[in-house]
C-alpha cells in the first residue's frame, strides 16, 4: 500500500487539491472554483475535493497519512481555527481542521497562504539552490514569506512576515489592511485593474478601452497585461509603475533580510517576465547594499507554477508528523 499526503490550497476564487508522497513532486493535481459559505458548507467542499483526489488517483484511502491546508487568513496553528482574514472573516472562530481530522482520522494542519507556499518553494523549488530567500505571492494580494538559513520564518501569536503591506507610494488608495498606499493595494490584481480603469475613464487612447468594451468597470488586470504585450503605451506605463513599486519593496526586503533570491509565485507570477527587468533595476538602484556590491540578489519567477501552495501544504503536514 502506497503512503501519501494531501495538500489543499485555497485562493480567493479557486481551491487546489493535490497528492504527494515523500519526494517533492505531485502525483495528482486538480483545481476547482469554490463559493464562500458557512463552516459546514466549506467543510463539505473540502471533503468532496479530498474524496475526489483519492478516487481519481486510485490511492487506497488507508494509505493517507495527513492533510495540509493553506488559507488566505491568519490561522491558530495549534487549534486550526481561523483567526482573521479580509477574505475569510466569514469563518472567524471556526475550526478548519477538527472536522477533517474526525472524518479522515489523520493529522490535519493549516496555515496562512504565505507561509505554506514558502515551505513548498523551499522543499521543491529555489530552496534546492539556496537557503536564504524571500517569496512574494503576487495575485489578488501581495503576501510574503522568508527563509533564513533554511528555516521558514514564523512568528509568535500565529503571525508571519507581512512587508507586502509596506507603504511604497504616496497615493492615498485605501488598502484592505486599513492603511493607504500599501504595495498590496497598488501592485496586485485589483490595483492593476484600477490603474486601467482610471486610464479608460480619463479617455486616454489605449487598447484597454477596446478590451473592456469601453466600460471601465469591466477592466481587469489580465486586460492590462494583454494590452501591454501588444505594445500599448498606456498599459506599458501602468506596468512600469507597478514594477517600480515592486522594486522598491524588493529593495526593502534586501535591506532587511539580505536574501540570495526573491521569488514570485501566485496568480500573476506568470506575467512576471513583463516586469522583472524593471523590478531588478529599481531594486538594485534603490538598495545601497546592492549598488555598493556588499550583497547580491535577483528577483525571479518560480518554476513551480500553480503548485507551490499544495506542495507546501504537503510539506507542512510531513514536518508535523516528523516532529511529533
Amino acid at each position: 500500500m502506497r503512503k501519501f499526503f494531501i495538500g489543499v490550497d485555497f485562493g480567493k476564487t479557486n481551491v487546489r487539491f493535490a497528492i504527494g508522497e515523500d519526494e517533492p513532486e505531485l502525483k495528482y493535481f486538480t483545481k476547482e472554483t469554490y463559493t464562500r459559505g458557512s463552516a459546514e458548507e466549506m467543510h463539505k467542499a473540502i471533503f468532496a475535493g479530498i474524496d475526489k483526489c483519492i478516487s481519481e488517483s486510485f490511492y487506497d484511502p488507508m494509505g493517507l497519512l495527513g492533510i495540509g491546508i493553506a488559507v488566505p487568513a491568519v490561522v491558530d496553528r495549534e487549534k486550526g481555527t481561523i483567526v482573521w482574514g479580509p477574505d475569510w472573516d466569514f469563518l472567524a472562530g471556526a475550526s478548519l481542521t477538527k472536522p477533517i481530522e474526525e472524518r479522515y482520522k489523520v493529522p490535519v494542519v493549516a496555515d496562512v497562504d504565505t507561509v505554506i507556499p514558502t515551505l513548498g518553494e523551499q522543499w521543491a523549488g529555489i530552496g534546492k539552490e539556496c537557503d536564504r530567500f524571500v517569496l512574494l505571492t503576487w495575485g489578488t494580494g501581495l503576501g510574503t514569506g522568508v527563509v533564513i538559513n533554511g528555516k521558514v520564518l514564523e512568528h509568535p501569536d500565529n503571525l508571519f512576515p507581512e512587508f507586502g503591506h509596506s507603504r511604497v507610494s504616496d497615493d492615498d488608495w485605501p488598502c484592505k489592511c486599513g492603511a493607504v498606499g500599501c504595495a498590496d493595494t497598488m501592485v496586485c490584481g485589483p490595483g492593476i485593474a484600477r490603474h486601467g480603469q482610471l486610464a479608460v475613464e480619463s479617455g486616454r487612447q489605449t487598447l484597454i478601452s477596446e478590451l473592456c468594451g469601453k466600460d471601465p468597470e469591466k477592466v481587469n488586470a489580465h486586460m492590462v497585461f494583454k494590452a501591454a504585450d501588444q505594445g500599448d503605451a498606456v498599459a506599458n506605463a501602468i506596468l512600469e509603475r507597478v514594477a517600480v513599486l515592486l522594486g522598491r519593496l524588493c529593495s526593502n526586503a534586501v535591506l532587511t533580510f539580505q536574501p540570495e533570491k526573491i521569488v514570485f509565485v501566485g496568480g500573476l507570477a506568470k506575467y512576471s517576465k513583463q516586469v522583472l527587468d524593471t523590478v531588478n533595476k529599481t531594486m538594485n538602484e534603490s538598495c545601497w547594499l546592492l549598488f555598493k556590491g556588499l550583497t547580491r540578489c535577483e528577483v525571479i519567477c518560480s518554476e513551480l507554477g500553480d503548485n507551490a501552495g499544495v506542495l507546501g501544504a504537503i510539506r507542512k503536514v510531513q514536518l508535523k508528523l516528523k516532529n511529533s
